[in-house]
């Protein structure tokens, strides 16, 4: 995985953790609070309603001859529309009346275009308010077939403050539904929209850090001079490509030393040997595949891995050294002309690690200055074993 594809993993986690969290809570609080808004706003329009009904005649609730629900004998619950119509106009609320278990009054209508008054107490009406005397707060019920959320409280008799029935509130949830829904997706929008802007910021942080970082980390790996991979690095990669060599391919280690380079420092000065240490680099780079591994390990000192050669291309090495030598010969530095440099080559297509495959190339290179420099020798494993150490 990528250092940046890491990197913008170790970001993201935390905040997609947190964004996560926090939306939770936030729905959660969000749930809590607006049911309990509902509850306490139906409660309100429950005690309002007690107080209109209350305001209405006196003495106790009973049922007369004629069937109906009269309070004393002044007021006929089951005839005043009026009290649940005029609620459910001004607060947007459905009001039943209650007496024992039968809904007597309602401002509910059926399919049927009637009140709604045949409505019995449900069962934990019946448990909790007519039986207990308790305010109940319904968040899910079904009333006439319909899901509502209600809230109930006990209606008592005046002389005895017994239960006589109980008065509800209730208004449909679909509106309710709707609120919640409306604000999940718009939530859930605006969350998913900050969280791609926050993924691109940290994206673009995360690529400029990267380019940075590799920047940097190239650079603690390149000769500052030539460009190339430092002698660290270079046994560095060189050993991660002799791991991962395909079997029976060879491995190619080349080794480039100057001919009399401190005859070119003294005679021209440091600069003009620094332009020609430039020059054979770019040379090099010219030669070489992307997938060779250039380094210059020393002043005057350059190494080149030729990975994963067949036995067809392992002359290409020669071929390449004699391209190098006579390009040296017509290269020209400010004052500075006609170079030469000695080359020694190591092949392998055994088991041989760098230490081994760099003496078998270093051998090569001090045959090739015996035998008078300016050419190059190569050595393979199999004529010139070198035992490790």
């Amino acid at each position: 995985m990528k250092y940046s594809t890491k990197l913008l993993i170790a970001n993201c986690i935390p905040i997609l953790v947190f964004a996560a969290v926090s939306m939770i809570m936030g729905l959660s609080q969000f749930h809590t609070g607006i049911y309990q808004e509902k509850q306490n706003y139906l409660k309100s329009s429950a005690l309002a309603a007690m107080v209109l009904y209350s305001s209405h005649g006196y003495g106790d609730y009973g049922r007369k001859a004629d069937g109906n629900i009269w309070r004393g004998m002044n007021f006929n619950v089951s005839t005043e529309t009026s009290i649940v119509d005029d609620l459910k106009r001004q607060i947007n609320v459905d009001t039943t009346f209650f007496f024992g278990a039968d809904s007597v009054m309602t401002s509910i209508i059926d399919e049927d275009g009637h009140r709604a008054v045949h409505t019995n107490a449900l069962n934990h009406i019946k448990e909790f308010t007519l039986t207990r005397g308790s305010e109940l707060w319904c968040r899910q019920i079904k009333i006439n077939g319909k899901s509502c959320q209600a809230y109930v409280i006990p209606i008592r008799q005046e002389s005895d403050n017994s239960i006589a029935g109980a008065m509800m509130v209730s208004v449909s949830t679909e509106d309710f539904d709707r609120t919640i829904k409306n604000f999940l997706v718009t939530t859930s929008a605006s969350g998913i929209i900050i969280l791609c802007l926050v993924y691109l910021v940290i994206r673009w942080y995360t690529s400029r850090f990267s380019e940075e970082f590799y920047e940097v980390s190239d650079k603690s790996k390149r000769d500052l001079l030539t460009g190339l991979y430092n002698k660290g690095s270079f046994e560095n990669e060189v050993k991660n490509a002799i791991a991962a060599r395909k079997p029976n391919n060879f491995s190619v280690l080349m080794i480039f030393d100057f001919d009399n380079f401190k005859y070119v420092n003294d005679t021209f000065g440091h600069q003009i040997g620094d332009e020609v240490l430039k020059a054979f680099a770019s040379i090099l780079r010219r030669a070489f595949r992307t997938q060779d591994i250039i380094g210059r390990v020393g002043g005057d000192e350059f190494m080149v891995y030729m990975p994963d050669l067949t036995e067809e291309f392992l002359s290409r090495s020669d071929r390449i050294s004699q391209e190098i030598l006579d390009e040296l010969k017509t290269l020209e530095v400010g004052p500075a002309t006609h170079f030469s440099c000695s080359i020694g080559i190591g092949t392998d297509n055994t088991d041989y690690d760098f230490q081994r495959l760099y003496k078998l190339a270093d051998s090569a290179l001090y045959q090739s200055k015996e035998n008078g420099k300016a050419c190059y020798v190569r050595y393979s494993s199999e004529e010139h074993p070198i035992v490790n150490q």
